[in-house]
């Protein structure tokens, strides 16, 4: 990774002289693999899945508090 006002002329993997030119109109987008499976995750899988597992905690706090009794003072 270099910055982008950074100017590279020679390749450190090939070792040629004066090969690279700098192209600014060619974004470098980066995606993220779900899992090892290789697919795409769909937006939001990661937080409903988040969702579900604390909904599921919650409610085990629920049931042990609703067991508990407490002082009236």
């Amino acid at each position: 990774m270099h910055s982008y006002d950074e100017v590279r002329l020679d390749c450190e993997k090939c070792d040629t002289k004066n090969s690279l030119v700098k192209l600014m109109s060619r974004p470098n987008i980066i995606r993220s693999k779900n899992n090892a499976n290789g697919k795409d995750s769909e937006v939001g899988t990661l937080t409903k899945k988040f969702i579900e597992d604390n909904r599921e905690v919650l409610n085990k706090q629920k049931e042990e508090y609703s067991k508990k009794q407490y002082d009236k003072s």
